[in-house]
């Protein structure tokens, strides 16, 4: 990874469900009541990630849509602003993850990077990542 300051995780607030609705459903506007949602569209599936607490099956829109959930997940978000030209954080972020096999869902913003991994792994994911010399408060 490029630059000297070390990378320093913050835990986002609440635990995360990963959905994965039929690729022309509505996106439900409950979503946007979570600290942290990500959705993103291809021909396959429409995935939503959204705070665990939110039922978006009790949408009418969208009521027979959700193919799938997998629930609970924990958030970390890369502290600050990422420029495009550094390079390496990702790789950085989940190759002690991977050491420790623990699965990781990355998801890449304009500011930042977050990785969410499930709520049993939490513990062991920041441990990996704090003998990997990454700030995890």
């Amino acid at each position: 990874m490029t630059g000297d300051a070390p990378l320093r995780l913050a835990r986002v607030e609440g635990e995360y469900a990963v959905h994965r609705l039929a690729p022309d459903s509505a996106i439900p506007a409950s979503i946007w009541a979570s600290p942290f949602v990500s959705v993103s569209r291809s021909t396959d599936e429409l995935s939503i990630v959204t705070d665990a607490s939110i039922n978006i099956v009790a949408d009418a829109n969208i009521a027979g849509d959700v193919q799938s959930t997998v629930s609970p997940w924990l958030a970390y978000r890369v502290a600050g602003t990422l420029d495009f030209a550094v390079t390496g954080v990702m790789s950085a972020l989940t190759a002690p993850l991977a050491d420790a096999r623990i699965g990781v869902l990355a998801i890449a913003t304009y500011d930042t990077d977050y990785l969410l991994v499930r709520t049993d792994e939490g513990a062991a994911a920041e441990k990996a990542w704090r003998m990997a010399g990454i700030d995890v408060p």
